[in-house]
């Protein structure tokens, strides 16, 4: 039977597989250009005939794009993807940012400290207005900051992101991590207090523990870590789950990304494991749905929220396809495309209640006085309300269960807090 998901057009739905398998299972959706290439490019498409909006006009407000694409271990093209798509969308049918049309100015770092900081170089020769991040492990803050160019980013991935001068509109693998702990042992949710975790080495997963742990330790459940490699045969995955299900958890998480999750969840079916597992809302991907069908009966997904597809999403689709030369059905909306779509029109929300006035450090003030919020929510976004966070603006994620008729919300739709298990 054909199953409807969803990737819910609010916070976090693409908070993804994020840094979880960021270096052990990235995956390339579209074409790109060279990754030692900088790419510069102004989107802009004719004005829809169904748009009562005035294309915009004058001086461009130049976005100056930050995304790690090309390398093995770190490839995120669905950002750029997304940021185009937006831009496009934004300048075609609803008047740029408050009247002034966006221009991009795409800078392609490859992982390294040596070509995130030449990508901010680059951008403050070209005086950009505002910068924004798509997933780059190494921001270079300082140049920026000389430059007087604000830095917007969706997700912090080291320690030093957190509390940098830039703001930041998910808290990225903290919120996933501490959400998914307190969904397992928050007596208002699962309440179960015995865990067991499916990990490899690889340094983001490692990360990734390194909050998870000790927000199960601090809810009082303990939690065995089954250790694996950063690949493995099918064969490895179902050892994996049998060494899991061996410690008599009443919650099995896997920190694997897409082909883990296939192995895992059939894995999970051959053996009769049928305590909970969580994963990240990557695994709800028509690739991984497709080839496991009805074995991801009783997986929990982080950050996403199942259901039919928005509006919005259909709008999104549209607009992707255009950059990626895909038609609609086809683009992927469970990697980093929603994350990048709803980042860039939530500053868009942002900027066009300023006015034609607009300025990068206007955007970034009123997100930190609490005037923001995030495309398709009402909800006001809570920058630098944890000083310990204080980049961070939304520590809240959804999750989605599936069950026999697909991905619905799990939790009463509930979006689950991190902070109450975090020792902050």
């Amino acid at each position: 039977m054909k199953l409807c998901r969803k990737t819910l057009p609010v916070l976090a739905v693409v908070l993804s597989g994020l840094l979880a398998i960021a270096c052990t299972e990235s995956k390339t959706t579209t074409s790109i250009p060279d990754s030692t290439e900088n790419v510069a490019t102004t989107d802009v498409t004719t004005p829809s005939q169904d748009s009562t909006i005035p294309p915009p006009t004058g001086e461009p407000f130049v976005i100056g794009v930050v995304n790690t694409e090309g390398s093995p271990a770190a490839d995120f093209p669905d950002f750029t993807n997304a940021f185009r798509a937006a831009a496009n969308y934004i300048n075609s049918e609803l008047g740029g940012f408050a009247g002034r049309p966006i221009e991009l100015e795409i800078c392609i770092s490859v992982g390294s400290p040596e070509s995130s900081q030449a990508c901010a170089q680059e951008l403050a020769a070209k005086k950009v207005d505002l910068a924004m991040i798509g997933l780059d492990i190494f921001v270079d803050y300082g140049t920026f900051n000389a430059a007087s160019i604000p830095v917007i980013g969706a997700v912090p991935i080291l320690p030093s992101d957190y509390t940098a001068d830039a703001v930041y509109i998910t808290a990225g693998n903290l919120v996933v991590q501490g959400s998914t702990a307190n969904a397992i042992t928050n007596p208002k949710y699962l309440g179960l207090k015995k865990v067991a975790i499916i990990a490899n080495d690889s340094p983001a997963t490692l990360s990734a523990l390194a909050t998870l742990e000790p927000a199960l330790a601090f809810a009082g459940a303990t939690a065995v870590v089954i250790k694996g490699g950063e690949t493995e045969t099918d064969a490895g995955y179902r050892l994996l789950m049998q060494q899991a299900a061996a410690t008599n958890p009443e919650a099995i998480i896997s920190m694997y990304g897409q082909s883990g999750c296939v192995a895992l969840m059939r894995a999970r079916v051959e053996l009769q494991v049928e305590v909970p597992a969580f994963t990240n809302t990557a695994c709800l991907a028509d690739t991984v749905i497709n080839a496991v069908g009805d074995a991801a009966q009783g997986w929990y997904f982080a950050g996403s929220q199942g259901g039919v597809e928005s509006a919005d999403t259909d709008l999104m689709r549209q607009y992707v396809s255009q950059v990626v030369n895909k038609a609609p059905e086809d683009v992927d909306v469970f990697g980093f495309t929603t994350l990048g779509w709803i980042q860039t029109l939530s500053i868009w929300k942002v900027a066009n209640n300023i006015g034609p006035t607009v300025t990068g450090t206007a955007i970034t003030d009123s997100f930190r006085q609490g005037k923001g919020t995030l495309w398709g929510s009402d909800a006001e976004l809570q920058c630098g309300t944890v000083p310990s966070l204080s980049a961070v603006c939304s520590f809240a994620i959804p999750f989605a269960v599936y069950t026999e008729n697909g991905a619905e919300p799990a939790f009463g739709g509930e979006n689950i807090s991190a902070l109450d298990v975090l020792d902050l």
